[in-house]
């Protein structure tokens, strides 16, 4: 029980006049219903429960009368007050109550009996929660006339209570303040109540307080109102609740990340990685390890993504298994396209994922359009991502698919996120630890966040990303200057993949544009050509424009990434 040692008599009084919350309308009666006679008697017994028993001269028009007893009301701003009423029971003409049904409805209770004609009917019940203390002592309260749907010419009302000290009455309208007709504290302790005038739907409300020498105990209720403050309290319990569940749910993804989600070694800074080999032939392009352009996007980001596969076609164009011919343009302002001729099939030396790349890429002939990819292509990139997935797995630079990792962490961090929304629900409908919840979805979002970054490499996947770091220094410090003249193209071809998976592909077409020593047209450098009056030269504005709009074609099938 929560003491209301903060209203005073009046206000609690008062406050048991106003609405019920959330009670239905008063029942219907039929038009010529009336009440001419009501009389109420009451007692207070030592355990703190009212018995009441009320008489009722009624001229009914109807077959049936109805009316309600609430079972909570507004007790003050945030606290809804609340009673027991039990062994509900109704007499016609001293008979028992013919179809009398005692139904129960939000915040209140409904009772139905069969009556026609001139009938003097009576209820009986028992009301618990009636005692409660305030700031005047101890009082016991209950409006004792209310739910009737037709108006009551006169009311009297006789509460026995023992020890009662004062009396107070309020009567009328529901949330009226005005006293009753009369209101008095007889000899023997019983209070004597007289209305004239309780209109339809109207209250008779008593408030009596009680001497010290009383025994009976307080054992009124009260609930906290629903509002979106409440459901969201902020104080010593739910703050810390919140708190430690969200720390618990931080430090439990972080602990995932540090046993599950780091690699094995830590990569160090190490010296740039010069991809150059000395030959009898002279200097030739060597990646480190022999890595592709793709696997270094995929070891790197541990995302198969739109410019590991555009560096990969290019890799493929070097490497003479394709050419792209830059074709011209039908007007100033056409649509720049290229046509993408397959020059052999590729055996063994390819990866799985090049080959599936090529395959898909030419699935509809050995020549193609740029502009004619897309629409057919998405299901078929989803093939190359996988073979991607599982070859830098399959090198052992992973010890398991980047993206399988990725998703079941942010599977498990959705799931926890949805497990708070519903408890946030929940425990904000019910009570005052919704922020509660709120901690477990924040938990669940940090889980699928440290998802994003929880594919691991093995000390093998850490050492070639240290050694891809090392050639991402190297072409992003170094030139081709250094290498002979009739080399220096096909290095700097050799280099323009894995810049352009690493953010530098520009630097290095214009490296391969640099070996355009004259002025006079070229027909193109094997895996690249252009079309009339096209230059070497122009390589840089038009390797810019091609990695633009072939990576604009796949990523209008990115739904699958």
């Amino acid at each position: 029980m929560s003491p209301k040692s903060r209203l005073s008599s009046a206000a609690l009084l008062v406050s048991l006049t106003v609405p019920l919350v959330a009670l239905g309308a008063l029942p219907a009666q039929a038009a010529d219903d009336q009440i001419t006679g009501y009389a109420a008697q009451a007692s207070l017994n030592g355990a703190g429960v009212l018995k009441v028993q009320e008489t009722v001269d009624l001229t009914a028009g109807g077959d049936t009368f109805a009316r309600t007893l609430a079972t909570r009301v507004r007790s003050d701003a945030d606290e809804d007050r609340t009673y027991d009423i039990r062994n509900v029971s109704a007499t016609v003409n001293g008979q028992p109550a013919e179809n009398f049904t005692d139904e129960k409805i939000e915040n209140g209770r409904k009772l139905s009996l069969k009556v026609s004609g001139q009938a003097k009917i009576v209820y009986s019940y028992e009301v618990d929660n009636v005692v409660a203390d305030s700031v005047e002592g101890r009082e016991v309260s209950w409006p004792i006339v209310q739910g009737y749907g037709v108006g009551i010419p006169k009311a009297s009302v006789s509460v026995t209570v023992p020890f009662a000290t004062w009396v107070t009455c309020f009567a009328g309208r529901v949330g009226s303040s005005m006293p009753c007709t009369t209101s008095q504290l007889a000899e023997s302790a019983a209070l004597e109540i007289e209305q004239n005038g309780v209109p339809a739907g109207g209250r008779l409300t008593f408030l009596t307080g009680l001497s010290g020498q009383a025994t009976v105990q307080p054992n009124a209720e009260f609930r906290t109102r629903w509002s979106l403050g409440n459901a969201f309290t902020v104080d010593r319990s739910t703050a810390g609740l919140s708190v430690l569940l969200l720390g618990l749910g931080v430090l439990g993804a972080a602990a995932l990340w540090f046993f599950r989600g780091r690699d094995a070694v830590k990569v160090g800074v190490g010296a740039p990685e010069r991809p150059v080999l000395d030959g009898a032939d002279g200097p030739r392009f060597a990646a480190p390890d022999g890595i592709r352009p793709g696997q270094v996007g995929t070891v790197v980001d541990e995302t198969a993504d739109v410019v590991d596969l555009t560096a990969t076609l290019l890799d493929l164009a070097v490497r003479n298994y394709l050419t792209i011919v830059e074709l011209p343009r039908e007007s100033h302002f056409g649509r720049l396209d290229w046509e993408l001729q397959r020059r052999n099939a590729g055996g063994p030396e390819l990866l799985p994922y090049e080959k599936a790349l090529l395959d898909a890429v030419f699935a509809d002939g050995e020549t193609v359009r740029v502009s004619s990819l897309g629409h057919g292509l998405r299901s078929r990139l989803t093939l190359v991502r996988e073979q991607l997935y599982s070859d830098v797995v399959t090198q052992g630079w992973f010890a398991n698919r980047p993206d399988a990792v990725r998703n079941r962490w942010t599977t498990a961090g959705l799931v926890l996120l949805g497990a708070g929304v519903v408890l946030t629900v929940v425990l904000a409908i019910v009570t005052k630890f919704g922020l509660v919840g709120f901690a477990v979805m924040l938990s669940g979002l940090v889980l699928a966040l440290a998802g994003q970054v929880a594919p691991a490499r093995t000390a093998r996947g850490a050492a070639v990303l240290g050694r891809v770091a090392g050639l991402q220094r190297y072409l992003a410090d170094e030139t081709s200057a250094d290498l002979p003249q009739s080399h220096r193209l096909e290095f700097a071809s050799r280099c323009l993949p894995y810049a352009a998976v690493l953010g530098l592909a520009d630097k290095w077409a214009l490296e391969i544009a640099a070996t355009d020593d004259d002025d006079d047209p070229d027909a193109g450098i094997g895996w690249y050509s252009g079309p009339e009056n096209w230059h070497l030269s122009d390589i840089g504005e038009s390797l810019s424009n091609f990695v633009t709009v072939f990576g604009g074609h796949l990523s209008s099938s990115r739904r699958l990434f």
